[in-house]
This record gives C-alpha cells, structure tokens and sequence, in this order.
C-alpha cells in the first residue's frame, strides 16, 4: 500500500466518524425542537427570536458534541438555549434603554391568553423555571444545574412564579 492509498485511507476513516457523529447528534437532539422553540417564545415573547436562538443554540450543541456527557440531551439543550435567551434579553434591554424605546411587541398564545398574558408578568428566570418544573418535569435540583444558580433559588423563584399566576389568574382569590 502506497503512501497516498493509506493517507486516502485515513481521510475515508475520518469522513465515516464525522459523518456517524453527526448522525448521533441529529437523532438525539431532533425530538427536542419544537419543545425547545415553545420554551423559549415564553421566555423572549417572540416566536421569531425564539427560532432564532433555538437555532443558535443547536449549532452551539453541534460545535460542543464531543463534550457533551451523554446523560440527558434535553436538559443540556435547554441549558445553552436558556443561556443564549437571557444574554439575549439582556442586551435588548441595554440596547432599547440606550436608544430611549420601551419593549416592542408582546407574544399571546391564541390557546391561552390569560396564561400568556399572566406568564409575561413575570421576570424570563422565573418564568423559565417555572415552566421547566411543571411543564417539562424538571427537578429543582436540575433547573439549578441548567441555570447556574443554587437549588434553593429555583424553589423560591417557582414558588414566587407560582403565588404570581395565581393573583393574575384569579385576581378574586
């Protein structure tokens, strides 16, 4: 075998890895994005910046793969999602302050817009562990690990939420 014919040999060997990565990659992660998209349009407002950070964060997912430590792809997807969304939002907020505009547009899910309207009181963390804990099923111990903060800040902010909801919802109560 000539020097060429092991070094095309190797580049074939190489191409079949990256391409069986890639592959493992799609599968696993495929199931999750419309779920992630919908997260995500709660916590932006907008369902178009939310496909576009969805989309941010599953290239940010595809780059890191190699490091990911298999044990619950969901979880490690909505994390760079979330992640993206609040820096995000953040730099909406310095950019709307710095040109003197107020918040454009608000999202209302035609399902639902009392929900919505009641969700969009509050803040995008609590919001975003709320909805993690009670729609998807998250521990508090997990969304703590998602959103870099300790336990007991996801208990008061899904507690907090929780008391919110229901003064928007049932103002009567």
């Amino acid at each position: 075998m000539t020097s060429t014919d092991v070094t095309a040999t190797a580049g074939a060997d190489r191409a079949a890895v990256a391409r069986e990565a890639q592959d493992a990659f799609e599968a696993a992660v495929r199931p999750h994005y419309a779920n992630l998209v919908r997260r995500l349009v709660l916590v932006l407002g907008d369902p178009h910046d939310a496909e576009d950070v969805a989309q941010d964060a599953y290239l940010k997912a595809y780059r890191s793969w190699d490091r990911f430590d298999g044990v619950d792809v969901r979880a490690w997807l909505y994390t760079i999602a979330l992640r993206l969304a609040f820096n995000q939002l953040r730099g909406r907020r310095r950019w709307l302050a710095a040109i003197g505009w107020i918040e454009p547009r608000t999202w209302t899910d035609p399902a639902d817009p009392d929900l919505s309207a009641a969700l969009a009181t509050l803040d995008a963390r609590t919001r975003s562990a709320l909805l993690l804990n009670l729609v998807d099923g998250y521990t508090h111990a997990e969304i703590a690990r998602m959103l870099s903060v300790p336990e007991g800040t996801v208990a008061s902010w899904i507690s907090r939420g929780r008391a919110a909801l229901r003064r928007e919802l049932d103002p009567e109560r």
